[in-house]
């Protein structure tokens, strides 16, 4: 018998004899398993438990399996689910497939077509988090290479602070403080307090960049992204002669989305961009509002060595790089590519020899995103 004890299945029909029969058979294979006699119940319980897999009915009444696959893709987007139809609900079954479904078996369910989902959606399930895997990997490259880049910009105001800590002992040891001093004091103690700020925020920027967590959307002030990408990106473009040119809409409405995983995908962008000028150039990065659309954009354009129309048709595919040896294992693009499609937003990308290239992300402004 397989090794399955470390897989939590959930199984939701609000037809006891076959809930009962599909629990027995997953249990007798070493599953653990866990019953749900309808879908706001099963939902509740997967909310709850976290299993890998799901089993859900399409026909019950309240919630149905459709509406149960769409609620877990939202709240635990891993697990994977898979729905038992009818026979003949084929449409019901390529909606379930275009709603991210890991496979649907049809009623009356037969051993073999059983096993086999439930083998098909624990490789996919393996996959999916081994791919994961890799891409923090990436991401932890890229981690690298900024942190890298911003140590000199962290260590221009701890020196200063130093500094002025120095010349405030010296000014403390000649006795008690004239006003004049006193004044020129205060202002010590400003810089120091405004430099120590700066330090936070880069530190808290990389941290940020570098945190491996679950997606948790909130309103996103596009502006603030996009400083807080320069903030941390800056000396590596001064130090690779890139002249940044930053420009935002005077109205930019917000977006919704996770703001770890779209400051991802623009600090890939830029950095892109920067390996793209190995001479230096010329980097604009802007934000757009397209009201009619409904949409904000994200434009990242340099002046660089552009892409090849055959390596263009390949870019956001995994694991293809033009870079060298330890600048990345291709999974940048595809990284960005997947945040933005779950974000309901799109990317595309204008690019010739020699031209330089622009990559535009597109995102809905929170007014257009259906509720979630």
């Amino acid at each position: 018998m397989p090794d399955n004890n470390s897989w939590t299945v959930v199984v939701i029909d609000d037809e006891e004899d076959i809930r009962d029969v599909m629990a027995m058979m997953l249990k007798d294979s070493g599953y653990l398993v866990k019953t749900a006699s309808d879908g706001i119940a099963g939902v509740d319980l997967c909310n709850k438990i976290l299993p890998q897999i799901v089993i859900t009915d399409i026909r019950m009444p309240g919630m149905d399996g459709i509406k149960v696959l769409e609620t877990l893709k939202i709240n635990i987007p891993d697990t994977e689910v898979i729905v038992a139809t009818a026979f003949g609900e084929m449409d019901i079954a390529i909606r379930a497939l275009q709603l991210d479904a890991s496979d649907f078996i049809t009623k009356p369910i037969g051993h073999d077509a059983f096993f086999t989902a439930l083998t098909r959606a624990k490789d996919r399930y393996t996959a999916r988090k081994k791919l994961k895997d890799i891409q923090h990997q990436d991401k932890m490259m890229s981690l690298g290479r900024l942190a890298a880049s911003v140590a000199h910009e962290i260590n221009n105001p701890l020196s200063g602070v130093l500094n002025y800590i120095k010349l405030m002992h010296k000014t403390l040891a000649k006795g008690a403080l004239s006003e004049e001093s006193r004044i020129k004091f205060i202002s010590q103690l400003e810089l120091i307090e405004s430099e120590l700020g700066r330090c936070t925020q880069i530190v808290s920027g990389l941290l940020t960049f570098s945190r491996k967590s679950d997606p948790a959307f909130i309103k996103i002030n596009i502006e603030n992204l996009l400083n807080h990408c320069v903030l941390l990106s800056r000396h590596k473009m001064e130090l690779g002669k890139i002249d940044l040119k930053l420009y935002t809409s005077p109205y930019l409405p917000e977006v919704k989305g996770d703001f770890n995983q779209l400051h991802q995908c623009i600090i890939n962008l830029l950095f892109n961009a920067v390996d793209a000028m190995p001479d230096g150039g010329t980097l604009e990065l802007s934000a757009e509002n397209d009201p009619d659309k409904g949409f904000v954009a994200i434009s990242v354009k340099d002046t660089g060595h552009g892409i090849s129309e055959k390596n263009l048709a390949h870019i956001f595919e995994p694991f293809f790089t033009t870079k060298r040896n330890g600048y990345g294992i291709g999974l940048g693009l595809p990284t960005v590519y997947g945040i933005i499609k779950r974000h309901k937003g799109s990317i595309d990308v204008k690019s010739r020899p020699d031209k330089g290239s622009v990559f535009t992300l597109r995102l809905p402004s929170d007014s257009k995103l259906p509720e979630s």
